[in-house]
């Protein structure tokens, strides 16, 4: 959990209009109801990034326990939800085996289950996607700490914290909700959450934040051609200025060149998004819905062990429609972000 000289997200269970949290903390019951038919499903499709699996993930999300279904529908149509989590879910951490030493070496077996437990919530809230250019396409990815990435700007990295950020915000395909499913966390290492506190923003930053004025450029966790051509300016804030669109990098993002106007009030934004950032504990065992078009995420620092002990969480990304994305996908058949 967080200190008392940090801000906080958690709340008991329910849902909190302030910060936008929502909580299920499941039964034992349901808890091993949903696990028993991601376990069924892992059993029947070997892994959860099988595309016959995810096209029927949201008919066989129905079988999930109503009060899984129930919370994540009120997180879905609640525009206040900033996260959404549900925490007590079965992890066998005998069977689960070490956290592997790379995202290469982590899409084993034993993990297929939680793979597709993770898809399974994802489906009462959109589609998964995936990127051609992140994992070697997977669509359920991993996060774990590897060595020799200890102070990259990336979620191998641990020494190094993990600046907030909108997942994957060069791109107009980017997610609107990340899945994050913490298969271990011993340490309890903090994720971090913040959000603009829209009565706060001045008038005149708000218009040159949502201006198309600044530079997002792709994050270090993509491969690719250093030849492509740079992408157009794009704006930091979208929308209805009550709910508006964020869309916003820490580490990679920046006013054009010469826009000083552009800088000061990307200067406000990132103070802004720094007082309100807040720890949000992803225990072993929880599930969190970031919802990624209001709020941004980040990791706290902290020292890996590389024994296989070290933080292990399933991720996907989520699209509440599908057709969005096309623009980006190589055919109509394919989830994978080109």
């Amino acid at each position: 959990m967080s200190d008392t000289a940090t801000p906080s997200l958690d709340h008991p269970q329910g849902s909190d209009q302030y910060s936008g949290l929502h909580i299920l903390d499941l039964s034992e019951q349901d808890a091993r109801a949903a696990h028993a038919l991601a376990a069924e499903c892992a059993q029947e499709f070997k892994s959860a990034d099988d595309p016959r699996f995810l096209d029927r993930a949201p008919v066989i999300a129905h079988r999930l326990p109503l009060a899984v279904r129930d919370h994540l529908n009120t997180a879905r149509r609640d525009e206040r939800t900033r996260a959404t989590m549900i925490r007590g879910n079965v992890i066998d951490q005998s069977a689960l085996g070490a956290t592997p030493a790379h995202w290469s070496e982590a899409n084993t077996e034993p993990s297929q289950a939680y793979g597709c437990l993770l898809a399974l919530y994802a489906s009462l809230l959109g589609d998964v996607i995936g990127w051609a250019t992140q994992q070697s396409g997977r669509l359920v990815t991993d996060v774990l700490p590897s060595k020799g990435y200890e102070h990259s700007l990336i979620s191998a990295s641990s020494e190094l914290e993990l600046g907030w950020h909108t997942e994957d915000a060069f791109s107009p395909h980017r997610a609107d909700w990340v899945g994050l499913f913490s298969l271990r966390n011993l340490a309890e290492v903090p994720t971090t959450l913040s959000y603009v506190d829209t009565h706060l923003v001045p008038a005149d930053i708000a218009r040159v934040l949502s201006e198309p004025r600044f530079v997002a450029l792709p994050d270090a966790s993509h491969e690719f051609d250093a030849s492509a051509p740079p992408m157009a300016p794009v704006a930091v804030l979208d929308g209805h200025r009550d709910r508006p669109v964020l869309r916003i990098d820490r580490d990679f993002f920046q006013a054009q060149d010469g826009d000083a106007e552009a800088a000061e009030a990307f200067a406000w934004i990132v103070a802004h998004l720094d007082a309100n950032l807040a720890d949000v504990l992803i225990g072993t065992g929880d599930v969190c819905f970031v919802d990624n078009r209001n709020v941004v995420h980040g990791r706290r620092p902290f020292r890996a062990g590389f024994d296989g002990n070290d933080r292990w969480l399933k991720r996907v990304n989520v699209v509440r429609d599908l057709r969005r994305t096309r623009p980006g996908r190589t055919d109509d058949a394919t989830r994978v972000i080109g």
